[in-house]
């Protein structure tokens, strides 16, 4: 089950741990356990360090690869410098070495680059889905949460109309009792 799934899942629990619970007599509160509530938040927290942590491993992977692309560029470039100079000590393809050893500095160099721009793309790409995947597990959290408030604010009118009915109850009684001193 992926995290988003398993936050749902523990947010659905807490809406109706809050429907379930038992309100405060001449009060718009409810009790609940709290204790269970902060369990439930705890495992919220514990789902959702996951992306966190791809997003950290996304940078460290993106961090080894430039470093890798370098060190190939650096190793293909002494290569190719060093074939160069094997090659301008031969007599007789002095010209011809030099210019071949040109082309494979240049290569590199264009391999080089290429690499570094893959390897950074590759990084950004990962780093945007990350971003996306929080951004929706944010919406989806607000929306949760809204949820939860408007159920809380509904019960909240619900028991607030009937203390105001028991109260019209009350003054009737008394009214009743006033009459019947009489």
């Amino acid at each position: 089950m992926d995290s988003q799934m398993e936050i749902e899942e523990i947010l659905t629990n807490m809406e109706e741990k809050l429907e379930q619970a038992k309100t405060v007599p001449f009060s718009d509160k409810v009790l609940v356990d709290r204790e269970e509530l902060y369990d439930m938040i705890t495992d919220i927290r514990l789902k959702m360090p996951t992306e966190i942590e791809q997003s950290r491993w996304v940078i460290e992977e993106k961090n080894r690869i430039l470093v890798e692309a370098q060190q190939q560029a650096e190793a293909t470039i002494k290569e190719a410098e060093e074939e160069r100079v094997r090659m301008i000590n031969e007599h007789e393809v002095t010209k011809k070495a030099y210019a071949q050893a040109e082309e494979i500095v240049d290569n590199a160099k264009r391999v080089s680059k290429d690499m570094r721009m893959g390897a950074k793309e590759y990084a950004d790409d990962l780093l945007m889905q990350i971003d996306d995947q929080m951004k929706q597990l944010a919406s989806f959290t607000n929306d949760e949460l809204g949820k939860l408030v408007g159920i809380i604010d509904s019960r909240n009118k619900e028991f607030a109309g009937l203390l105001e009915q028991k109260s019209r109850i009350l003054q009737q009684n008394r009214k009743e009792l006033d009459i019947h001193r009489d």
